[in-house]
C-alpha cells in the first residue's frame, strides 16, 4: 500500500466525523435529533434533508421505507422521528398559499426577482387584497411571513 493510500484511508473517517459534527449544529434541537443522527447517518449524510419541505404523510412514507431497508428504529422511535421531520422539515403553509393564491395572477419569477423586506411585503400583499386577492387575515400573516423569510433582499457580502 502506498503512503498516499494509507493517508487517504486514515483521513477519510476523520472527514466523515467532521461532516457529522458540522451537520449536528445545523439541526434543530429536540429529543428526536439523536434518532436522526444515529439512524440516518449509517447510510447517508444529513444533507439529504436540504431543501426538503415534505408533508407529514410523505415523511412517514420515507421513514417507513428506510425502516424496511434496515434503519434501526422501533415503531415509537419512527413516530418520534416523523414528528421531528414534519415539524422541522415540513411544508410551509405560507408557501402553499403563495403558490395557490399569488400564482392566480403572477408568475413565480415575479416573486423571485423582486425581493422585499417584511414591511414591503406587507404593503404589497395589502395592495393585492385591495385588488381582489382572496386572502383571510390568518392567510395574510402566513403569506407575509413566508415571503419575508424566503424572498428578502440579500445583504451585500463584505
Amino acid at each position: 500500500m502506498t503512503p498516499r493510500t494509507q493517508l487517504a484511508l486514515c483521513t477519510a473517517p476523520l472527514v466523515l466525523i467532521a461532516s457529522v459534527f458540522a451537520q449536528d449544529s445545523a439541526l434543530p434541537e429536540a429529543d428526536a435529533k439523536k434518532l436522526l443522527q444515529t439512524s440516518c447517518t449509517s447510510c447517508h449524510t444529513l444533507d439529504v434533508l436540504e431543501g426538503k419541505h415534505w408533508s407529514k404523510p410523505r415523511w412517514q412514507a420515507v421513514v417507513d421505507n428506510m425502516v424496511q431497508r434496515g434503519a434501526p428504529l422501533k415503531p415509537p422511535q419512527s413516530a418520534q422521528l416523523v414528528d421531528y421531520l414534519a415539524k422541522n422539515f415540513g411544508e410551509d403553509p405560507g408557501q402553499r398559499l403563495v403558490e395557490d393564491i399569488c400564482s392566480l395572477c403572477h408568475e413565480w419569477q415575479r416573486i423571485q426577482n423582486h425581493p422585499q423586506t417584511k414591511e414591503q411585503w406587507t404593503g404589497t400583499i395589502k395592495g393585492m387584497i385591495a385588488e381582489g386577492a382572496p386572502v383571510t387575515d390568518e392567510e395574510f400573516q402566513l403569506i407575509v411571513d413566508y415571503l419575508a423569510k424566503n424572498y428578502a433582499p440579500r445583504e451585500p457580502r463584505p
